[in-house]
């Protein structure tokens, strides 16, 4: 008996956590006399996929493995299980090591859910700390199965009240917000302080994702339910198409120079070798001998994301050749952004001795520093989603920087006349982020107003209302009998909300040709924008010289 009996794993099929016991595995698929080479992946591919209890794999050595779910590539077959691997952080078996692939029970719910209520009794009527200590039963046909089991529910009732350590590692210095600690190592800290609330964008861009997944499990032909979400629409349908058909093109791509190319979809992706326990799931990744292709569904529309020194995706890379490197004679990493709501793909190539260097060099002291809530505060674009920036000195300094003041340093509004060119057009560059930090502010300030906290100078008080009928209905038939009509006359639709009506595809056969985008208002904008400037008419430029003698 051993310590790893029981397992404790993800299922993808409940989409939750189950205890296995890996004593009754029971194999199925056994490997022939010489046993499995990669000429056998399409077969063993074929087998795990339809017969969806055969998820663990023995190797010849006797030990016993949960496996993921096809695609397996030309080497080896994908790992599912939270004990260390075989290969150190490699989750991966290679066909040779393999004896066969077959099942394990399931320990039922019912006999783990009642242990796990009476450890939760005894710790309630015990006040302070309860140690349980577990012995063989005596004379039982397996002496060692009660103990376990009563370990095993003793271990879960703690995890019940103790937030898991990697989840709070991750939490902290998450891929999506590298580009903030990295730039600014005290910014998990203290935003840890303030609330993580979620939103409808993030709601939404969760059953894209969903959807998403889906339409990539169908082209695979790998068993699917179609996700339902309150988000469901013939736009999220079409982009999610956009996303898949992208995905299969490049998948396409790979194996017209590597035919054993594959695909990979929602995997999770292990970077804690550069960052401590980081962590991220990465949407589609496309794994071949030479080239190895992150792609990451965006569907975000208010702001347009570049793969370009991308720290999300860089880290993305490396947590998937910490996977992959030793399996694949990876030289160049290809990450790529798909944002199908405002018709942006982004890429890019970087060698990998590139992206191993920038994770020495950059992110590594980052992280440690990160990690301990060292360094120095640092304010830059990575400030605009931070929960901190309302309160943040730095980010005040950098945006009255630009913003003239009094001898008493606060903020003037001289006449635009008196400003020299630089200081206009600094003004006019910062003004769409000064607008958008001082609403910031100035939300945070009313929220901790309202709940008594004083600011010297300001009060609370009563905002302006406007004046609202008690009773439209009954509003409507006093004017009527009043003998006038109380109701608008019908209006059309504007084009976003007809286009929601409609469907994009219908809007356009119907509408496509009533419909016309008149030019911009002209608008000043920093030179990086990728906007082509006005070419304005001039005397210069639009009269010719007179030339003498004509």
């Amino acid at each position: 008996m051993t310590e790893d009996r029981y397992l404790r794993a993800y299922d993808t099929d409940t989409h939750e956590h189950v205890t296995y016991d890996l004593e009754t595995y029971n194999p199925i698929e056994k490997a022939p006399e010489g046993g499995w080479t990669h000429e056998d992946r399409d077969a063993l591919q074929r087998a795990a996929s339809t017969r969806f209890y055969m998820t663990f794999a023995r190797t010849k050595s006797g030990k016993v493995w949960k496996i993921e779910r096809p695609p397996f590539n030309a080497k080896s077959i994908p790992l599912n299980d939270p004990r260390t691997p075989p290969h150190g952080s490699k989750q991966r078996l290679r066909y040779e090591e393999l004896e066969s692939l077959g099942s394990c029970s399931k320990v039922e719910d019912g006999e783990l859910g009642e242990l796990k209520q009476a450890v939760r009794d005894l710790k309630d009527s015990q006040p302070g700390e309860v140690t349980i200590e577990v012995l063989p039963a005596p004379g039982a046909d397996d002496p060692d199965r009660p103990a376990m089991l009563i370990k095993r529910a003793a271990e879960e009732v703690e995890a019940e009240h103790a937030p898991a350590h990697a989840e709070r590692a991750h939490a902290l210095l998450s891929a999506s917000s590298a580009h903030r600690w990295i730039n600014c190592t005290p910014a998990p800290y203290l935003e840890a302080q303030h609330p993580d609330t979620s939103s409808d964008a993030a709601a939404e861009g969760t059953a894209a994702h969903e959807l998403a997944e889906h339409k990539l499990r169908q082209h695979l032909d790998l068993p699917t339910t179609r996700p339902v979400s309150e988000w469901d629409s013939e736009e999220m349908d079409d982009y999610t198409d956009q996303y898949a058909d992208h995905v299969m093109a490049e998948l396409t791509r790979a194996r017209e120079m590597d035919k054993a190319a594959f695909l990979a979809i929602e995997e999770r992706l292990d970077f804690s070798h550069i960052v401590p326990e980081g962590f991220g799931t990465g949407d589609a990744l496309i794994v071949s001998d030479d080239t190895l292709t992150v792609i990451d569904l965006k569907y975000g529309k208010g702001v347009t994301v570049s793969a370009h020194e991308n720290p999300q995706m860089r880290l993305y890379a490396l947590g998937a050749l910490a996977t992959y490197g030793a399996i694949y004679d990876v030289q160049t990493v290809r990450t790529v952004i798909f944002q199908p709501r405002l018709a942006n793909i982004s890429v890019e190539e970087i060698a990998v001795d590139d992206l191993l260097a920038w994770a020495e060099n950059v992110v590594r002291p980052a992280a440690e520093k990160a990690a301990a809530g060292e360094g120095e505060l640092r304010a830059g674009e990575w400030c605009r989603f931070c929960r901190h920036a309302a309160q943040c000195p730095e980010r005040a300094r950098e945006m009255f920087a630009p913003v003239p003041t009094s001898a008493k340093h606060v903020p003037a509004a001289p006449d635009p006349d008196t400003l020299t060119d630089d200081q206009i057009a600094t003004i006019v560059a910062h003004s769409g982020e000064l607008k958008k930090w001082l609403t910031k502010v100035e939300s945070f300030a009313l929220a901790q107003a309202s709940e008594g906290r004083a600011y010297p100078g300001l009060k609370l008080v009563e905002g302006r209302s406007v004046r609202k009928y008690t009773d439209e209905a009954e509003v409507a038939r006093v004017v009527e009998e009043a003998g006038e009509d109380p109701h608008k006359p019908r209006e059309v639709l504007g084009i976003t909300a007809m286009t929601k009506l409609l469907g994009k595809k219908r809007f356009e056969e119907l509408l496509g040709d009533y419909v016309h985008k008149p030019e911009g208002k002209p608008t000043l904008v920093p030179e990086s924008d990728k906007r082509p400037a006005l070419e304005l008419a001039t005397p210069e430029n639009v009269f010719q010289p007179i030339e003498k003698g004509a």
